[in-house]
């Protein structure tokens, strides 16, 4: 397929039959024809009202018109600014401007608390609300839309006339994505056409080689965002070629167990706190999984415990799937490599995929040999084509080898084993140095979490008053679980295990963990605590 073209025209290549379902959403379900359709209406409302070729903002939970903006948007030339509807008035305003987005597709409930911003700087506001296309509760659409005055509905937008799709090219912009960059400052990622559409040529060649065997009832449960990299790249971008997409706004594990059984799911996404919650939810199991046939996990590590009842709780149910994990960063519009079906290698995020290489390089660049623990840098088909606005920044993160191969400088370590399997040990910049020893949080935080006294846990950098690192346990201990004994215990598996000086010095117990919209533990939140007390 020919990626060198707009992501709306790869996918549109894709769609041949006009009345197979492409979208389903808690009841209503859209052709390859109405989401055809829809998308090119969109373009025309975009091209009418003289946006096309400028930059569209999206900032929806997952739901139909996020879709279709995002589809549309493309077809009138657009560049797509994917915003989190978190984001507070004085973040979304820096987006907007920075990226020079002059419309904005925006969740219902949000826009009054913007409003002000967006009419100052005069964006166009189009109101989305997630009743439009939910049947049971449509009957609440009409009030969803009392304290938007000032803004267009989306209805309005599929009152144009379809347009005719603009040609771009594989190098231009297609999204911008938002993350904590390389160098853990906020970022604008350049992600190309190119890189999204290569990025689903080369998941579905790795995950179903020859094709033949992807399910023609197939249906993807979308319950990571569309602004967030993985959402966006897997869960919709590659998955809408070729099988359905079910969208989910909001992950509920109880509600996740209902729609994977009501629409027969065949492939899952998530983050690994997804997959323990389902894994701890009563009514997954059983009859209405056994179409699973592929779930994929990144985001954070996967604890081995919870692969390992997922696994348990598929295989139960008569499904071959098990959970594939995988690695993956915004820069690269999300995976990279990942775990083969039926070759999984526990603790490992898997291989390359096709078209992708990975390797390990020390603090001169050099390349390492298999298992020893270095800089983990890609060059993957998928790589955005820099930071927006930022050259600095954009040439600290990739450069170009003697061969003409772009790379990635993650900012992260990790090691291959012999066979090229990938396994990420931590963030650079996470990572405590003690005693000369490299200490790895997330090391601390698997062991620990794999006790039965604790149901999960933050391990966070401090330092004392002169400076000396040492770590800071946060734990969430498991029902029933307390005493001086669990924090022995802790610091017993973590000496054994990993070393001395990986045991934490203070052990916290809390009642939750705070967590990051995608789902991990904010470690974040706890280490700016840390460095204010």
């Amino acid at each position: 397929m020919n990626v060198d073209q707009s992501i709306f025209g790869y996918v549109k290549d894709y769609l041949n039959e006009p009345d197979k379902i492409k979208i389903e959403y808690y009841g209503s379900s859209f052709t390859e024809r109405e989401f055809l359709s829809h998308a090119l209406r969109v373009g025309g409302y975009l091209t009418e009202k003289g946006f096309a070729g400028k930059t569209a903002g999206i900032m929806l939970p997952n739901i139909p018109e996020a879709v279709f903006a995002l589809y549309g948007a493309s077809a009138a030339g657009c560049a797509v600014n994917l915003i989190n509807p978190r984001f507070r008035t004085e973040a979304l305003e820096r987006i907007l401007l920075s990226t020079g987005t002059k419309i904005l597709f925006i969740y219902d409930k949000i826009y009054p608390a913007h409003r002000k911003m967006l009419e100052k700087h005069g964006i166009e506001a189009v109101v989305c609300s997630p009743f439009r296309y939910r049947k049971i509760l449509k009957i609440l659409y009409p009030f969803s839309f009392a304290a938007c005055a000032g803004a267009t509905r989306f209805s309005e937008t599929l009152k144009s006339a379809e347009c005719i799709p603009v040609e771009r090219s594989g190098e231009d912009v297609a999204v911008y994505i938002h993350s904590g960059g390389t160098t853990g400052t906020s970022k604008a990622a350049e992600i190309s056409n190119r890189a999204l559409n290569s990025l689903a040529e080369a998941v579905v060649d790795s995950v179903h080689p020859g094709r033949s065997d992807i399910p023609a009832d197939g249906g993807m449960l979308a319950i990571l965002p569309i602004f967030h990299g993985f959402g966006l790249g897997i869960c919709v971008h590659t998955v809408i070629c070729h099988i359905r997409v079910v969208l989910m706004p909001l992950f509920r594990a109880k509600e996740a167990a209902r729609l994977i059984k009501k629409y027969a799911i065949t492939h899952i996404a998530g983050v690994p706190q997804m997959f323990a919650k389902l894994a701890a939810e009563r009514s997954f199991g059983g009859k209405g999984l056994e179409k699973i046939e592929c779930v994929f996990c990144g985001g954070d590590k996967l604890a081995p415990q919870v692969k390992e009842r997922f696994d348990a709780i598929l295989r139960g149910a008569g499904s071959g799937g098990e959970i594939l994990e995988g690695y993956g960063l915004t820069e690269t519009a999300s995976v990279v490599t990942v775990n083969p079906r039926g070759a999984t290698r526990a603790c490992s995020q898997g291989l390359p995929l096709k078209g992708n290489r990975v390797k390990i390089t020390n603090e001169r660049g050099e390349t390492l040999p298999a298992g020893e623990i270095g800089n983990i840098e890609l060059a993957a088909v998928s790589l955005m084509n820099g930071y927006l606005n930022d050259e600095e920044c954009t040439a600290k993160a990739v450069y170009t080898d003697d061969e003409g191969v772009r790379w990635l400088r993650t900012g992260d370590y990790g090691c291959l084993d012999a066979d090229g399997y990938l396994y990420f040990k931590e963030r650079v910049k996470r990572t405590v140095k003690i005693a000369a020893i490299n200490i790895f949080p997330s090391d601390i935080e698997a062991v620990v979490n794999a006790m039965d006294e604790v149901e999960e846990c933050c391990a966070a950098r401090a330092a004392d008053s002169s400076g000396k690192p040492y770590v800071r346990l946060y734990v969430k201990r498991a029902r029933g679980a307390g005493g001086a004994s669990v924090n022995n215990k802790i610091a017993t598996e973590v000496a054994s295990k990993i070393v001395r000086y990986a045991v934490p010095r203070e052990i916290i117990e809390v009642d939750e963990l705070r967590h990051t919209p995608f789902g991990k533990v904010d470690y974040r939140f706890y280490e700016k605590e840390l460095q204010g007390s």
